[in-house]
Formats: structure tokens, C-alpha cells, sequence
């Protein structure tokens, strides 16, 4: 990708939810487990510690243990760093220890004395994550919001048209309305998705000045 789509600041969402003490970063946490789940799997998968455990039960063992740390968050604001980059060197750090650990009570394995290692460009691999991760939960939000308003046919048909490749026509004749309507539907579902992802990215930092080209860099990513 030749942009970043990671926001490197706490000046949004999150700076404001953790001026709202436990409730707030109780919300933070749910967000970033909710949103990083995936990558951190990723993460986990391509690296050669994938003998130290099963890969859910790793990733919330980490969330379990650096969330729960009074500055975590306050110490990824200090570090400039972008949010992706601050949790894959936590990730890191924490599989070191889980290494160490391993290694101490005797269930290293053949591999537990060797340097970890990546398959490929971990970066890349953890940038593919997070955008499915994104876009996953956007539809999500975005199908349960159609279902509310009762647009679930125009959810239907967004998804039909930019994620399975079927043409208007064709979308047309299965709902039973021309080419011209099945459009108008898609373009209702498809703002309510644009929203969803608006949504998302400014939980995770990014600055509103910023959102609508982090969202054209994704919907570019995943052709829709």
C-alpha cells in the first residue's frame, strides 16, 4: 500500500474516551480488540512463535495482559508511533515472554531455542488484516442499519453489485426493478457503509480532516 491508513495521533476518539476514565477506556479496549483481533492473528500466524499456542487464545492473552496496564495507551501517544506499529511491538515484546516462559517450565519445543522469525513482509501482512478487519465490521454496521430502516433489499443489492461482481441488470430482474432502481439502492446501502467506516476510523484516531481519504485509500483496497 503506499499510504498508511493508520493514524499515527490520539487527538480523536480515543483521546476522548480516555478523558471519560473506566467507562471510556473500557470503550477503547472493546475497539481495539474488536478492530485488531485479526491482524494480531495474522501477526501471530506468520511468525515462527506459533508453537507457543493456540493463535485466539494468544491474542487475547495479550489483550488481556497490555490493556489492562494503567498507560498503555497514554505510552502509545508518547511513542508517535502509529497505532498499528504501537501494538505489533507490544504483540512483540509479549511473545518474547511468552517464549521466555515456555522455555522455563520445559515446553519450548524444537523451536524454542531459535530467533523468531517472519514469513514475508509482516507489515503488509498485518495492513491486508486490518483493512478486511475494517471493512468486515462497516458492512456489519451497515447491514444492521439497513435491517432498522428496512432497507435490507438495498443492503442485498450493494452487496450483490460491489462484492460479487453481478451487474444492475441482472440484480434488477432477481428484485424485480430495472437497472436505474437497483443503482439507486446500492448507492442508498453504500452511504450507510461510507458512514460505518467513517465511524470506524475515527475510533481509532484518525483526524476528521483525514477520514474521507483513509476511506477512499480502503474502498480503493477492497474495490468497492
Amino acid at each position: 500500500m503506499a499510504k498508511n491508513v493508520f493514524p499515527p495521533t490520539m487527538q480523536t476518539w480515543i483521546g476522548r474516551r480516555l478523558m471519560d476514565g473506566a467507562k471510556g477506556r473500557s470503550q477503547v479496549n472493546r475497539h481495539v480488540m474488536e478492530v485488531y483481533a485479526l491482524p494480531m492473528r495474522v501477526y501471530f500466524l506468520g511468525t515462527s512463535d506459533r508453537w507457543i499456542g493456540e493463535p485466539d487464545e494468544v491474542v487475547q492473552g495479550f489483550f488481556a495482559d497490555r490493556l489492562a496496564r494503567p498507560g498503555f495507551f497514554e505510552d502509545w501517544q508518547n511513542s508517535g508511533l502509529p497505532l498499528r506499529r504501537w501494538l505489533m511491538n507490544a504483540f512483540s515484546f509479549y511473545l518474547l515472554e511468552l517464549r521466555r516462559a515456555r522455555r522455563r517450565d520445559g515446553r519450548a519445543g524444537p523451536m524454542g531455542d531459535d530467533p523468531p522469525t517472519f514469513s514475508g513482509d509482516p507489515d503488509a501482512a498485518v495492513d491486508r488484516a486490518f483493512i478486511v478487519s475494517v471493512v468486515r465490521r462497516a458492512l456489519q454496521r451497515a447491514r444492521i442499519l439497513c435491517e432498522e430502516q428496512g432497507l435490507e433489499d438495498h443492503f442485498t443489492v450493494f452487496v450483490r453489485h460491489h462484492y460479487q461482481g453481478r451487474s444492475y441488470k441482472h440484480i434488477g430482474e432477481e428484485f424485480g426493478v430495472d437497472h436505474a432502481r437497483a443503482a439507486v439502492m446500492a448507492r442508498t446501502a453504500g452511504r450507510k457503509f461510507r458512514a460505518a467506516l467513517r465511524e470506524i476510523l475515527e475510533q481509532d484516531g484518525t483526524s476528521r480532516a483525514e477520514i474521507d481519504q483513509e476511506i477512499a485509500v480502503l474502498l480503493e483496497a477492497v474495490g468497492a
